[in-house]
């Protein structure tokens, strides 16, 4: 549940209302290890494991691009909070933006996870593709969303965290104590992604899209991989066979 400082900052601001080898193999081994995973789960998620690194950030493509597209967007998105051009959610986050700055770095957590969760779920894994004929050519998978392009359109769950990432930047957390994870859900029994924050005291929560925080048990989860702007960290060596 929120605080009351929360809640009442919410009300006011709503009303009433990769490159192809490194996903290649990320793909390969979700794939392997599927089996595994119905029947394994880590604990605590660990920043500290710095075995895991794999990569700089710019090693995925399309999560490269949309961290530049997030830059560029960033002037409308600051001249929105001058209330200039504000309209639709944006005038909202505006409101959100201006009250949560004085709020404690666990506040701004608590808001930022229920402010995004109330956008709308667009299941976007998979668009239709088409050929220059205009025939129906398969899908394929669209890429990350920046916070304005969430902000706008909605998202899954993947845009879900990686919007929470990019607000909470804007509210002055670090980009070393966050993380956008991709595991494997055993209470969904399919993929899933979630945003973990890393605490002053080096405690870590984990953001979901159904408001909940998981603040001391992370108990449901298997880590595939994570990243942010800076890096990726592969957690495949931390599965394990059934039983």
């Amino acid at each position: 549940m929120l605080s009351k400082t929360l809640t009442s900052a919410f009300t006011k601001a709503w009303g009433n209302r990769t490159t192809p080898a490194l996903a290649g193999a990320l793909l390969l081994f979700v794939h392997l290890a599927l089996p595994s995973l119905a029947h394994a789960a880590k604990p605590v998620y660990d920043f500290n494991q710095t075995e895991a690194y794999l990569a700089p950030a710019s090693a995925m493509d399309g999560w490269q691009a949309t961290l530049t597209r997030y830059q560029l967007q960033r002037a409308d998105l600051l001249a929105c909070t001058a209330e200039r051009g504000c309209r639709g959610r944006l005038k909202s986050f505006h409101r959100l933006m201006q009250r949560a700055r004085d709020l404690s770095v666990e506040e701004k957590i608590q808001l930022t996870n229920y402010y995004i969760n109330r956008n709308d779920y667009d299941d976007d894994r998979r668009q239709r593709r088409y050929d220059a004929a205009g025939r129906k050519d398969g899908f394929q998978r669209s890429q990350w969303m920046t916070l304005m392009d969430f902000l706008t359109r909605g998202g899954d769950c993947e845009d879900y965290a990686s919007s929470k990432y990019f607000m909470l930047r804007e509210l002055g957390l670090a980009a070393d104590d966050m993380r956008v994870v991709v595991t494997y859900s055993r209470e969904l029994r399919g993929y899933h992604a979630v945003l973990a924050v890393r605490l002053a005291d080096d405690s870590v929560w984990l953001l979901d899209s159904d408001n909940r925080i998981r603040k001391s048990s992370h108990y449901g989860y298997r880590y595939i991989f994570a990243l942010n702007e800076h890096s990726i960290w592969d957690h495949r060596k931390d599965y394990v066979g059934p039983g």
